[in-house]
């Protein structure tokens, strides 16, 4: 199955990041699409804008019919979607052509020039920058990213379809279904330890990917990865290099050297080194199409951010971030990024951590990363797809923590701890569903205030 032939698409689990980006291009494409959730979110609500209809409840007989056609109907599924749910079974004991969300992106692409954004973290991001750098060019392009990009208040954005810029999950080996014709790696860092066996076996994994690379295709990577291509960080070795970073008022402001070519005064609505080699990685990109100095800069000034990427909520009276951090080193990087911008204000962090089994593998990293904060809540494990784990949980890794000011705690519990009126820096942290409690935590400042 190599086109998409189907009258109609129903995914299980449409409300997810990566899903329902797949589901509004296939709505833009004017596909029939439709379905299920677990959950009413800011997401499905936006879908439901667009005329996609969604159920939330497990029940067959809620499906319109056109989508019961086992002829015409391919079905979608995301990793998170257990074996025993029930539409799930009901499409797979009826025998309709079910696939996973990453064989639908490979779909898309497979006979289309296609950039990848991969690597342990910052893809979103570099994916998000390099979207809104291409928006400003006359390049016809569609790109799938992992956040909702502020520029579009969308995960999808459609300028065309003869390039596609698409993030590379290494979760689940989801990106070896992919044949890019360029391939940006940012960086690897052990991860996703319920699917690979260890940092090599990750790595050889990533090996694989660049294998996969098109014929006359390029690899982008990290000056911190040894592999053959063009390389991009901070040292003069380096093909694409950042120099003269500053930070100030929230904004980055740095140069790029490549060859002979020179980058100056780029600004950044962003604020942390990771943030400038993320944003190094989408300029390394935009040069390899030789888009020009002006429209590149352009495009990083304009960028208003992604959701849940050090996303400011408050600045006043008390100072408010939200971030998607959900592994130990991107924690280390929220923590060095504030204390850049705040060295003398105490730093107060609300972390739910994500999966039991990633929580798990890095227990001792977690407790020490959060240990560099002055006060620390913990909410409860976000379990996804997993099950609970014996002797895994947030009070365990409580316990760890070597902060004096430091809860377990939940929903009503975090309201409280931030009426106590000693916060100076708040941060929320987490991949799971922490992002709901953001504009509750903002009502409750503004109460106080």
């Amino acid at each position: 199955m190599k086109k998409l032939g189907f009258k109609n698409y129903f995914f299980i689990g449409i409300g997810g990041i990566g899903m329902s980006s797949l589901a509004r291009y296939l709505k833009f494409k004017e596909k029939n699409v439709s379905g299920y959730d677990l959950n009413q979110s800011k997401i499905t609500n936006q879908l439901k804008d667009l005329e996609i209809e969604i159920i939330f409840k497990e029940q067959i007989d809620l499906i319109e019919k056109i989508y019961l056609n086992v002829e015409d109907t391919l079905i979608i599924y995301t990793p998170a979607i257990q074996s025993h749910n029930i539409l799930y079974k009901y499409f797979i004991e009826n025998n309709f052509k079910i696939i996973k969300r990453s064989d639908l992106l490979q779909l898309i692409t497979y006979d289309k020039f296609t950039i990848a954004v991969s690597g342990t973290h910052g893809k979103t991001t570099v994916t998000s920058l390099l979207t809104n750098i291409f928006s400003h060019s006359d390049i016809e392009f569609t790109s799938f990213s992992g956040g909702i990009m502020k520029n579009f208040n969308s995960n999808l954005y459609v300028q065309g379809d003869k390039i596609f810029i698409v993030e590379a999950d290494e979760y689940d080996k989801s990106f070896l279904k992919l044949n890019p014709d360029i391939l940006c790696i940012n960086n690897i860092d052990e991860d996703h330890l319920d699917v690979y066996d260890d940092y090599n076996d990750l790595k050889y994994s990533f090996e694989k990917f660049i294998k996969q690379i098109k014929s006359g295709g390029s690899l982008i990577f990290n000056e911190n990865l040894n592999f053959i291509g063009k390389s991009f960080g901070i040292n003069k070795e380096s093909n694409y290099k950042l120099h003269n970073i500053v930070f100030k008022n929230l904004q980055s402001i740095f140069d790029v050297e490549y060859k002979n070519i020179f980058l100056k005064n780029i600004e950044l609505n962003m604020v942390g080194f990771h943030n400038c080699l993320n944003a190094l990685a989408a300029i390394a990109i935009s040069l390899e199409f030789n888009i020009p100095k002006e429209i590149i800069k352009k495009g990083l000034k304009e960028f208003k951010g992604i959701e849940r990427r050090f996303s400011v909520e408050l600045i006043d009276p008390v100072i408010y971030i939200d971030d998607y951090a959900h592994h130990p080193s991107e924690i280390i990087s929220v923590y060095k990024t504030l204390s850049d911008l705040f060295p003398k204000k105490k730093k107060f962090a609300i972390f739910q951590p994500h999966l039991y089994s990633r929580t798990r593998d890095f227990m001792d990293d977690f407790a020490n990363s959060l240990s560099n904060f002055d006060k620390v809540a913990l909410l409860e494990i976000y379990p996804a797809r997993e099950k609970s784990i014996p002797g895994i949980s947030s009070e365990k890794l409580l316990e760890k923590i070597k902060v004096f000011d430091k809860s377990l705690t939940d929903e009503k519990g975090i309201i409280n701890i931030i009426n106590q009126n000693d916060n100076e820096v708040i941060v929320t942290m987490g991949a799971g569903d922490i992002g709901n409690l953001v504009n509750k935590i903002k009502k409750e400042i503004a109460v106080e205030i």
